[in-house]
């Protein structure tokens, strides 16, 4: 009986990471390369954009697989004049033209050249004509470091903005990268090695202590669990208790 129960346990888990684990890290997916600013939480700000006054901001790092660039609009006096982003860094200078006519709250997506590297970079917003436009912002919580400076003017907020792969791709490719963003900012112990070694110990030492600990329940429950007497036994009892 204890046997049998293990082994179902056994079969479940090799189920599940066929049938559900496998098929979520393989699915193809929408993958963002770098994100230096957040869409807010609660509050969503504007950063106006007229002819003649950019906005820019530093503290962006358009990762290697980054080849297209994103960021919302909103346009509520008609389609959005033409618009130039001006991406500089070390070794790596691109201008992004984009036409006019898009529309109120758009979400801008243009192609860019990857960068060599992983390249910290500037990045700024001009408009080629009228009307004025805004493009979202964070004021709240989610404001990160990248704040957008007008005419020299802080702005105090950070422009919606993205770098994103060109193709969905699976978590399972994206792996590799992910433990890497992972080590970022932390001690120096905390290594590829110790996070590729804490994975493994996750994906398959987990389900063996979960049947380990399963069999071992059994196996008590059947200790503590009352014997069966045989006939002998029945019958001595028996004798005991009419007298």
């Amino acid at each position: 009986m204890r046997k049998a129960a293990v082994w179902s346990a056994v079969v479940v888990f090799v189920l599940g990471a066929v049938l559900v684990v496998r098929p979520f890290v393989a699915k193809q997916r929408d993958q963002p390369a770098e994100i230096p600013s957040p869409a807010s939480l609660a509050h969503t700000d504007t950063v106006p954009l007229r002819q003649g006054s950019p906005a820019c901001f530093r503290y962006a790092v358009a990762e290697h697989h980054s080849e297209v660039i994103r960021f919302k609009l909103a346009s509520p006096d008609g389609p959005a004049p033409p618009i130039a982003v001006r991406l500089t860094g070390p070794g790596y200078a691109y201008t992004a033209e984009i036409p006019a006519g898009q529309p109120d709250g758009a979400v801008v997506q243009w192609p860019i050249p990857a960068p060599p590297g992983d390249v910290p970079v500037r990045v700024c917003f001009a408009s080629r004509g009228a009307p004025e436009i805004g493009l979202l912002a964070s004021s709240d919580r989610t404001r990160s470091r990248s704040i957008a400076f007008i005419d020299g003017r802080s702005t105090k907020k950070s422009i919606w903005f993205t770098f994103a792969e060109p193709a969905p791709r699976a978590i399972l490719e994206r792996l590799p990268a992910t433990v890497g963003r992972m080590t970022v900012f932390r001690p120096a112990y905390v290594g590829r090695v110790l996070l590729w070694g804490l994975a493994i110990l996750f994906v398959i030492g987990v389900p063996i202590a979960v049947v380990w600990a399963y069999a071992r329940a059994l196996r008590d429950d059947e200790r503590s669990a009352p014997r069966e007497l045989d006939v002998n036994e029945r019958r001595s009892l028996w004798r005991r208790v009419v007298g």
